[in-house]
């Protein structure tokens, strides 16, 4: 019931065309902002999540040539399956970029990355995990695009083979 004011004013005294959407919630600094903080995501999972107000204080270091920009992270521990992570689905809306790690967020091992593999502007990563080992996933935004931040859906699909021994 409150009434807001909002003064936009150019900068140095620049002037320009402007329009601003304003939108219902509460914007926050995504708790998985940190490594430390990842939150936990399993087979068959759709998290989700943004990185609109990401600090980019612990975006990890270059993976594999590609250098992260503004994420969130998440931890998976391994099953042994064949594994897929990905931000192709109707709930992801920007230029995604995949990273993934295995170790600790003290001393992560890059594994993998991944700008657009799947379709449009969205990522994925698969993977076989080794059975009980801590992965970390980045999901983070292509600092080169236009359109770097936003909201996405991280998928994870896992594939495990039973079969029995002399089958």
């Amino acid at each position: 019931g409150s009434v807001y004011y909002l003064y936009i004013d150019g900068f140095g005294g620049d002037q320009c065309d402007y329009s601003w959407t304003p939108k219902a919630g509460i914007a926050i600094t995504p708790p998985d902002d940190t490594c430390g903080n990842a939150k936990e995501i399993f087979c068959g999972d759709l998290d989700t999540s943004n990185n609109i107000l990401a600090s980019n204080i612990d975006a990890p270091a270059e993976c594999s040539g590609l250098t992260p920009d503004v994420g969130v992270w998440y931890k998976f521990i391994g099953d042994g399956s064949t594994v897929t992570i990905s931000t192709d689905n109707i709930e992801t809306n920007y230029d995604t970029q995949l990273f993934l790690y295995s170790g600790d967020c003290d001393n992560l091992n890059c594994l993998d990355n991944d700008d657009n593999s799947g379709a449009g502007e969205t990522s994925e990563i698969e993977f076989t995990a080794d059975d009980g080992t801590d992965y970390y996933i980045y999901v983070g935004g292509d600092n080169s695009s236009a359109n770097p931040i936003g909201q996405f859906g991280l998928s994870v699909s896992c594939v495990s083979c039973l079969a029995e021994p002399g089958n």
